[in-house]
C-alpha cells in the first residue's frame, strides 16, 4: 500500500493552512475530488465563539485498545446494516446471529468501545446521552409526521403518516433508500477489495454516483443502511428544520391525532421554554398583547439553527484540519487487512486482531468479502477531510441544544412510534420505557442518530460522535450567551438540559446551572 496515495493524505496528514490559497493548491488529490474546504476553520466570527476557541480532547492513539475496540463496533455496525431495528430484541435472543454476535464481542472482546459497557438489544449501537437509549432506536423527530385534522386520511390526518406541515406544504419522513445485502449480495457494500477498488479510491479515483437506489417504494428509517442513506446526501441542518416546524406545527391532542378542535401551529402542542417572554400560555411570559416573531419566535428560531450551523461547522473543521488529523476508519481497516494479509505489519491492538482472526468476528469477513477491509456504505468511501471531529456530529450537537433551549425539552412525547420491518409504515411502540420519552431525549437521540448514522456508513468513529455533539453543544452555548446581551425583552432567557445531564440558563451575557 502507498503510504503517499493523496487520498490518504487528504484524510489525515498536515496540511499548510496560510490563508493564502496556494499553498492548498500542492495538496489537490488527483482526479476529480478535491480536499473539503480546509481553510474554514481559519475563518472568524462576529457573533458566537471564533472556531478556534473551542476545542476536542485528543482521538484515541492509533495503537490503543480504545481504537481497537471502536473499530470492532464499526465492523459489527457494518455486518449489521440490513437488521431492522424492531428486529434487534428478538435477534439477541438466537444464538450466533449478528446481533447476539455483536453483544457478545462488544461486551467481552471489545469493551472498550466508547458505548455503555454491558451491551443489550436496547442500548447496541446506540448513543450514551440522556433519552438516546430510551424508546425505539430512531428518534421521533426522524420519522413522525403532524397531524392535521382537516387534511384526507392518508395525507397528514395523522402523525403515523410521516408527514411534517411545512406551511401549506408537507415534507415526507420517507426517502429514497438503497439496496441491501439481501437483495444484492456482497455489492451492496463497497471498498471491500484492496485491488481493484480500495487502493485505487484512496489514489483518487472518483466513484460517486454509483449508489445502488430501491426504487420499489420510499422507506421509513428501519436499519442501519437506511440511516447512512440519509445522512449521505443531506446538508445535516435539514433534520433540524424539519423538527422544528414539526414542534411548531402540533396541535393539541395525543401527537397521533390531534383533536378536531384544535387548530394547527395556533394551539400548539409542544410549548415553548419557560423563559419566553411571549410563551408558553400561563406563564410568567405570557403575553397578553404580544407574539414572537422575529425575536423568540418562528423567525427567530430558524435564524438560529441556520446560524449555529455554519459556526459549528468552522469550528469543527479547525478541528479536523488544524489540530487532530485522523485517519477515517477506511484507512485504518486497510492497515489491518495489510497486517492480517502479511504484506505489512502495524502497532495495531492484538484485541481486534484476535477478534477478526479467532474471535466472534472471525466468521464473517473472509467468506463475505474476501478482506478485512471496512465494508463502506458509500461507494466513494469517506469525504475528503479528516475524520475528527464530525460534522454531522458537531452539527447535530449545536442544533439540537438550540431546539432545547427554545422548546420545553421536559415535555413529554406521546404515543411513540417505529418503522415496521420492511419500512413501508409506522406501527406503535409499545415497550415498557414508551412513557419515559421527552422532548429534549428525543431531541439528544435525533443527534445521535444523525452522527452514529455516519459511523454505520463506516465514515466515522464512536469517539468522532460523541466529543463532537459536545462540541456543538458548546459552540451553540457560546452563540445563545452573547445573543442574550442584545434582547429588548428584559426578562427573557433560555434554559435546557445539556448532554450530560445538567440543567443550565443562559442570560446577561452568562451560563449557569439552575
Amino acid at each position: 500500500m502507498s503510504d503517499s496515495a493523496p487520498r490518504i493524505i487528504a484524510r489525515h496528514s498536515l496540511g499548510v493552512l496560510h490563508g493564502e490559497g496556494a499553498d492548498e493548491e500542492i495538496l489537490q488529490p488527483s482526479g476529480a475530488i478535491k480536499l473539503v474546504n480546509p481553510q474554514a476553520g481559519l475563518a472568524f466570527e462576529l457573533s458566537g465563539p471564533d472556531a478556534q476557541a473551542v476545542t476536542q480532547p485528543p482521538a484515541p492513539r492509533f495503537d490503543s485498545k480504545r481504537a481497537a475496540a471502536e473499530m470492532g463496533e464499526l465492523y459489527w455496525m457494518a455486518l449489521a446494516r440490513d437488521v431492522p431495528f424492531s428486529s434487534y430484541a428478538s435477534e439477541a435472543a438466537i444464538a450466533n446471529s449478528i446481533i447476539e454476535r455483536a453483544i457478545r464481542s462488544l461486551s467481552t472482546e471489545l469493551p472498550l468501545f466508547g458505548g455503555t459497557p454491558t451491551v443489550t438489544a436496547q442500548n447496541l449501537f446506540r448513543g450514551i446521552f440522556p433519552g438516546e437509549q430510551v424508546g425505539p432506536y430512531v428518534s421521533q423527530f426522524l420519522c413522525k409526521g403532524n397531524s392535521d385534522p382537516r387534511k384526507p386520511d392518508g395525507q397528514g390526518r395523522d402523525a403515523d403518516e410521516g408527514f411534517i406541515t411545512y406551511g401549506a406544504q408537507v415534507i415526507d419522513q420517507r426517502q429514497w433508500t438503497v439496496k441491501g445485502f439481501p437483495q444484492v449480495g456482497a455489492t451492496a457494500d463497497y471498498l471491500t477489495r484492496f485491488t481493484e477498488d480500495w487502493l485505487p479510491v484512496q489514489n483518487g479515483r472518483d466513484d460517486r454516483g454509483k449508489d445502488q437506489f430501491d426504487t420499489t417504494g420510499r422507506r421509513f428509517i428501519r436499519d442501519l443502511r437506511d440511516g447512512a442513506n440519509f445522512v449521505h446526501f443531506d446538508q445535516v441542518v435539514n433534520a433540524y428544520l424539519n423538527t422544528a416546524f414539526l414542534l411548531l406545527s402540533e396541535p393539541l391532542g395525543n401527537q397521533l391525532a390531534g383533536m378536531g378542535a384544535s387548530r394547527p401551529q395556533v394551539d400548539k402542542e409542544f410549548p415553548c421554554d419557560q423563559g419566553n417572554p411571549y410563551d408558553p400560555p400561563g406563564t410568567a411570559g405570557d403575553s397578553r398583547t404580544q407574539v414572537g416573531f422575529a425575536t423568540f419566535g418562528p423567525i427567530h428560531l430558524l435564524q438560529l439553527l441556520i446560524e449555529v450551523s455554519g459556526r459549528a461547522g468552522r469550528a469543527v473543521w479547525w478541528q479536523k484540519w488544524g489540530v487532530h488529523r485522523r485517519l477515517r476508519p477506511e484507512e485504518y481497516g486497510g492497515r489491518v487487512d495489510n497486517h492480517l494479509s502479511g504484506r505489512r505489519t502495524y502497532p495495531l491492538d492484538t484485541s481486534l486482531l484476535n477478534s477478526l482472526s479467532t474471535g466472534v468476528l472471525s466468521p464473517y469477513f473472509s467468506e463475505r468479502w474476501g478482506s478485512f477491509l471496512l465494508p463502506q456504505a458509500y461507494p466513494e468511501g469517506a469525504p475528503l477531510h479528516p475524520a475528527y471531529g464530525a460534522g454531522h456530529a458537531t452539527l447535530s450537537g449545536a442544533c439540537a441544544t438550540l431546539l432545547k433551549a427554545y422548546f420545553d425539552d421536559t415535555a413529554p412525547i406521546e404515543n411513540p412510534l417505529m418503522a415496521n420491518a420492511d419500512g413501508t409504515a409506522l406501527v406503535a411502540y409499545t415497550g415498557a420505557d414508551a412513557a419515559q420519552m421527552t422532548v429534549g431525549g428525543e431531541l439528544n437521540k435525533l443527534a445521535g442518530n444523525i452522527a452514529l448514522f455516519r459511523n454505520a456508513a463506516g465514515v466515522h468513529w464512536r469517539t468522532d460522535s460523541c466529543e463532537s455533539l459536545l462540541l456543538g453543544e458548546r459552540v451553540a452555548l457560546g452563540l445563545l450567551q452573547e445573543m442574550s446581551f442584545t434582547f429588548n425583552e428584559g426578562d427573557a432567557f433560555f434554559q435546557l438540559t445539556r448532554f450530560d445531564g445538567t440543567r443550565v440558563r443562559v442570560f446577561d451575557g452568562r451560563v449557569e446551572p439552575f
